[in-house]
C-alpha cells in the first residue's frame, strides 16, 4: 500500500543536542540528506556550534538553537521546542540521542500532545529501565527504531515498551563507496605514506581505551614471538579536549617505543575519506569492548576484507555469528592470535567468507533500505493525523 502525503505537508524535525562528531551524528546527517531528496522539509533542533549544526547547513531548511544546561527537567526548553514546532507546523519529530528523550517527554506531555515522535536507537539499553521515569519518557515514543534483533530483544527485556511499536531497521551506508574501490592497495598506501613489508592489519576509530588499540599492539608483539609477521595501521585520532583519550594515546606510544616496534606500527590521523583505510589494509580488526552496531564492521564487509572482531555487542549479529568473519572473546590474546594463524592457513576459506560477507552487506545495508523504511514510518504517522 502506498502512503501518500502532500509535498507541502512534509515538514519534520530532527533532534540531537550532541556536541560530538561520530557515528551517531554522521548517520543523522546521512539520513537528512536522503530524506531531503524525497522532498522532506527538515528542521534541525540542536545546540549552537554543535558539529552537526556546522556541517549540516545544506541539509536542513531551518535550525532551532537550544542552550541545554541539564540532562533532565528542562521545562523551559520543552516549552520553547513545542512553541517552535507548532509555529512551523511540524508535528513529526525524530530523536536520535537518548539524552534528548527527557526534554521531549515533557514537551509532548505538557505542551504539545499532538506531537508524533520516532526514536532511532543507537546505543545499548544498559541497565534495567522498567521504572516510572523511563516509562514516562518511553510512552512519548510512537515508533522505536532499533538497528538489530539483539537490540530489540534487549528493549523488550529491559523496558516496558510495546513490541509492535519497535521496528528493526539497520543503520546503512552508501554501499558503492566501499564496493567500488577508489584506490588500489598500492595507491592507498601511497596516499597514507606507508610501505608495509608484511600483511597489514588495520583498526579504525577514535583512540580510546574502549576501542582496544593497545590490545592489538600487545597481540602484535605476541604474534611476532610466534614467528607470525604482521604490521598494524592505527587509523584515527585521540578525542580533542579528552584527557583520558590523550593519556591512552601516550600509553600506546610508550608501548610501541618500549617494545621497539616502531617499524611495524603505522599511525594515520582520522580523515574524511575512510575508504583509503579499507583499501590499504589486508585484514580488518575490531577490538572494541562492545559496539552497539559497528558501522565499521559493515564497511569492512563491503570492502571484502577478512575480519577478526570481538564477540560482543552487535558485532556478532552483523557477522552472522562467525559466518562472515572470525570472532574472539574481548581482550583474549590467545583466541585473537589463533584467529590470525587460522586466517593465514586457510586462504581459500577466508576468501569465500569475505566474498559472502560482501554479498550480505550489499543486500542488507544499502542506505536506500534505511531511508525507505524511515520514510514509511513518517508517512504512517502523518496520515494518522
Amino acid at each position: 500500500m502506498t502512503l501518500n502525503i502532500d509535498k507541502n505537508s512534509r515538514k519534520i524535525a530532527f533532534m540531537t543536542t550532541s556536541m560530538g562528531w561520530g557515528g551517531l551524528e554522521m548517520n543523522v546527517l546521512k539520513i537528512a540528506k536522503s530524506l531531503s531528496q524525497l522532498d522532506y522539509n527538515i528542521t534541525l533542533i540542536t545546540q549552537e556550534r554543535s558539529p552537526i549544526h556546522i556541517r549540516g547547513k545544506d541539509s536542513f531548511s531551518e535550525v532551532i538553537i537550544l542552550l541545554k544546561t541539564r540532562k533532565y527537567f528542562e521545562f523551559g526548553l520543552a516549552l520553547r521546542i513545542s512553541k517552535s514546532l507548532r509555529n512551523k507546523g511540524i508535528k513529526t519529530l525524530i530523536v536520535f540521542d537518548n539524552n534528548d528523550l527527557d526534554v521531549i517527554a515533557w514537551a509532548k506531555n505538557l505542551f504539545f500532545k499532538g506531537l508524533k515522535v520516532i526514536y532511532q536507537q543507537q546505543m545499548q539499553i544498559g541497565i534495567n529501565k522498567r521504572d516510572f521515569i523511563h516509562d514516562f519518557r518511553f510512552k512519548t515514543i510512537n515508533y522505536w527504531i532499533t538497528p538489530l534483533q539483539y537490540l530489540k530483544k534487549e528493549v523488550l527485556e529491559k523496558t516496558n515498551f510495546h513490541a509492535d511499536k519497535i521496528k528493526v531497521i539497520p543503520l546503512c551506508t552508501q554501499t558503492s563507496r566501499y564496493v567500488d574501490r577508489k584506490y588500489s592497495k598500492l595507491q592507498a598506501r601511497q596516499v597514507l605514506n606507508i610501505c608495509p613489508k608484511a600483511p597489514l592489519l588495520g583498526i579504525i576509530g577514535r583512540i580510546t581505551r574502549k576501542k582496544g588499540q593497545l590490545f592489538l599492539l600487545e597481540a602484535l608483539v605476541e604474534l611476532k614471538k610466534r614467528g607470525i609477521e604482521m604490521e598494524l595501521l592505527i587509523f584515527g585520532s585521540a578525542t580533542i579536549n579528552d584527557q583520558e583519550s590523550k593519556n591512552y594515546y601516550e600509553l600506546i606510544l610508550q608501548f610501541v617505543k618500549k617494545n621497539e616496534i616502531e617499524n611495524i606500527v603505522h599511525f594515520v590521523e582520522h580523515q574524511e575519506d575512510v575508504t583509503v583505510f579499507y583499501n590499504a589494509i589486508d585484514v580488518f580488526a575490531l577490538a572494541s569492548h562492545s559496539e552497539t552496531f559497528g558501522m565499521v564492521t559493515v564497511e569492512a564487509m563491503l570492502s571484502k576484507l577478512p575480519i577478526i572482531a570481538t564477540k560482543s555487542g552487535g558485532t556478532s549479529e552483523i557477522l552472522g555469528y562467525g559466518n562472515y568473519g572470525l570472532l574472539y572473546e574481548y581482550e583474549n590474546h590467545v583466541e585473537f592470535c589463533q584467529s590470525v594463524s587460522w586466517l593465514f592457513g586457510n586462504k581459500i576459506e577466508i576468501d569465500k567468507m569475505s566474498c559472502h560477507a560482501q554479498e550480505v552487506a550489499i543486500k542488507n545495508y544499502k542506505l536506500e533500505i534505511e531511508v525507505e523504511e524511515i520514510d514509511k514510518l513518517i508517512r504512517t504517522l502523518m496520515l494518522e493525523g
